[in-house]
């Protein structure tokens, strides 16, 4: 099995009835039908041709690119240690 490299993005909408259209370009994860948005996943390779695709929809807002990629994601233990030890020593001057 491999393993695709693939780039998540929001959508922007205007009215998410019509949200179920995305699924044949990509991979909807979430869609928010209060704040009229939705998470999806897109083949990296493909990821600028099918943004544009997106972004010319009639009911698409805007398109943008998840933060979530440039995100910290790796909290080792030993950081967490030592934040509390610093707290500790703190408390106790």
């Amino acid at each position: 099995m491999q393993i695709t490299a693939r780039q998540e993005i929001i959508v922007w909408l205007t009215t998410c009835r019509s949200s179920k259209k995305l699924r044949r370009l990509g991979t909807v994860v979430y869609v928010s039908f209060k704040m009229n948005y939705a998470i999806m996943y897109l083949t990296a390779q493909h990821s600028q041709t099918l943004m544009a695709k997106i972004n010319d929809l009639p009911f698409v807002k805007r398109v943008e690119l998840s933060p979530r990629q440039t995100l910290k994601t790796d909290y080792s233990t030993a950081d967490a240690t030592e934040i509390k030890l610093k707290r500790n020593e703190e408390l106790c001057e």
